[in-house]
């Protein structure tokens, strides 16, 4: 009989430590309890909330406002002086509401949103699946990130990659809640668990899309620039001989409706350049049909293929 893997359960994820009643922990404990409380409000007051949070952050958190101004200018060039402010609030908007969003999938009974998901290219992911093939999952940073892992744990059994947070208490509510719901969470550097999940061939999801840095990413065209690119999509799909499926997940409209979207698989090129590339086209064609629900609220460009050309940001 063939060993199953122990569950990839490493984070410590009990609330109630002694440590978490220092007071440095009390904004969290009061950041959480807001959170908890929210998710369960109806959605249109959600909704208003987090439109309330939104209006807040653009006029005093101006460094983070300043980086979404960036991405705007640098993406979408094409729009109108109007239009990038308007997008730039409804960037604010959803990335907020992606905080209840979050709070939804680790406090809330996630079957009850069966009836609330559109599943696109499922037959895809069932297609190479019947293959035995191990899949890893392209994903990205949307606002929907958090409840999206915990949606697509309701149309199949889903390992997660993650990176802890420095807060241990915020961190230990993350964990607990995404532990409810994937069936393994591997830590970042546990590239050994990355790899022989897919060689048992289940699905792993990885999100490449972040500025990382230098080490590990080559320069790919991204809305048009360069844009430092993480190279594991091509190191991880060789190793754990896996297909990459990119995945997309929004919500439609302004509403508790959601869509999660397989693609086809990305060819495997053996040349991080061009699975960069790949990916990266995918990703931007996607980010067009909804550039609100993105992170933009990240330094994308802030690593310049040229050292000596300074940060945009």
């Amino acid at each position: 009989m063939t060993k199953k893997p122990a569950l990839e359960r490493t984070e410590d994820v009990r609330l109630l430590k002694f440590e978490y009643l220092h007071p440095k922990y009390w904004g969290t404990w009061f950041l959480v309890s807001f959170l908890f409380i929210c998710c369960f409000l109806p959605f249109k007051l959600q909704w208003q909330v987090s439109r309330g949070l939104a209006f807040l952050v653009f006029h005093l958190v101006k460094s983070r406002r300043h980086v979404v101004q960036v991405n705007v200018d640098i993406c979408f060039s094409e729009k109108t002086a109007e239009e990038k402010a308007a997008l730039v609030r409804e960037i604010l908007h959803e990335n907020m509401q992606g905080y209840f969003d979050s709070a939804t999938s680790w406090f809330r009974d996630l079957n009850k949103f069966k009836n609330r998901i559109e599943v696109r290219g499922k037959d895809i992911l069932e297609r190479e699946r019947a293959n035995g093939t191990g899949i890893l999952l392209a994903g990205a940073h949307f606002s929907t990130l958090d409840l999206a892992g915990g949606l697509t744990s309701l149309v199949c059994d889903l390992n997660v990659t993650y990176r802890p947070l420095k807060n241990k208490l915020m961190n230990a509510v993350m964990m607990r809640g995404r532990y409810s719901f994937v069936k393994n969470a591997y830590h970042k550097k546990n590239v050994k668990g990355f790899i022989s999940c897919m060689r048992r061939g289940e699905v792993l999801w990885y999100a490449p899309d972040q500025d990382y840095g230098r080490k590990h990413s080559t320069f790919s065209p991204f809305f048009g620039r360069t844009a430092a690119t993480i190279t594991g999509l091509t190191f991880l799909s060789e190793a754990g001989k896996a297909k990459v499926i990119p995945y997309s997940y929004h919500r439609k409209g302004h509403s508790q409706e959601y869509i999660l979207e397989f693609y086809e698989p990305l060819p495997s090129t053996g040349s991080e350049e061009e699975d960069a590339a790949n990916y990266n086209t995918w990703l931007e064609s996607v980010i067009r049909q909804y550039p609100a629900q993105y992170l933009w609220l990240h330094k994308r460009f802030k690593t310049q293929q040229n050292p000596e050309d300074p940060s945009p940001y």
